[in-house]
Order: C-alpha cells, then sequence, then structure tokens
C-alpha cells in the first residue's frame, strides 16, 4: 500500500479507479515509456518508475486490485465516520466565554470564539463573522458565513 494513503495507486498512474485492465496496461506502457530511467535522466525518473511499477504489479492483478479497493473503501469508510463534526460543547470555550443564544450551525473549534457556532458570533460580534470570512481558517465556513452576513 502507497505511504501516503491519498497518493494511491490509481493517482500514480492517473487512472479513474474504475478503469479496465486494458486501459491500465496502456496507460503503465506510456508511463514506462517517459519516466523509464534509459529515456528520463533525472533523478526523480527511477523513483517514478518504480512507484509506477509497484502500482502496475498491484492493479493489473484480479485479486491484488480486489484488495487494494477494499483497503480503499475501508479508509473512506473509516474517514467518514471520523468526529470532525464538532457540536456545542464537545469542545472548551475560548476567550470570549460560554456563548449565549440557540447553537445553530457550525462550531468553530479555534480562537476567542472557540466552541461557538456561527449563528451565536453573528449575534455577539458580525464583525469577527466578516473576519472569518476573509481569512484561511474561515475557508470551510465559507457558504455558511456568507448565508449568515446575507440576513444581517
Amino acid at each position: 500500500m502507497p505511504a501516503d494513503p491519498r497518493n494511491t495507486y490509481y493517482k500514480q498512474l492517473m487512472l479513474a479507479e474504475g478503469a479496465d485492465r486494458e486501459i491500465i496496461s496502456t496507460v503503465y506502457r506510456k508511463l514506462a515509456q517517459r519516466y523509464h530511467p534509459d529515456v528520463d535522466r533525472s533523478r526523480e525518473a527511477a523513483a517514478r518508475m518504480a512507484e509506477i511499477n509497484n502500482a502496475y504489479a498491484t492493479l493489473r492483478d484480479p485479486e491484488k486490485r480486489q484488495r487494494y479497493d477494499e483497503w480503499l473503501a475501508g479508509r473512506r469508510d473509516r474517514r467518514r465516520s471520523d468526529s470532525l463534526i464538532v457540536r456545542p460543547g464537545d469542545i472548551a470555550f475560548g476567550g470570549a466565554g460560554k456563548p449565549d443564544g440557540p447553537a445553530i450551525g457550525s462550531v468553530v473549534d479555534f480562537g476567542r470564539y472557540q466552541g461557538w457556532t456561527l449563528n451565536q458570533i453573528r449575534s455577539r460580534d458580525p464583525d469577527y463573522l466578516e473576519w472569518l470570512a476573509r481569512s484561511a481558517a474561515g475557508r470551510r465556513y465559507k457558504s455558511e458565513i456568507g448565508l449568515l452576513l446575507e440576513r444581517r
């Protein structure tokens, strides 16, 4: 299995997960022609070729591919069940203290409004919400913040 699970064998060979054996073989041959150390003299070529060979060895064999696909599916299922959804009370409150008002929307897990929902922040400090919409920290809340700021 790849060391980095985001760098799947399919990505290494630049293939869709549903690719059939013929496409896998064709793509492998094209990549091998391009990255073979006899053709590409760069330092990365040998490592890239080893990566391509390893991916191809797994994906061309139906049994290995099935086990690999099951492993990928298991990783996706595990990620889906991770507790990425933060609810009020899951985290300690930040410097702003305990929020007031109904707990509606996503919960911020950083900064002075840690533990507050975006709706509660909008009620107390709409300027902070506008700042959050512009900052990198607020990227994951962008659409929700946009809706809240429209309602102002």
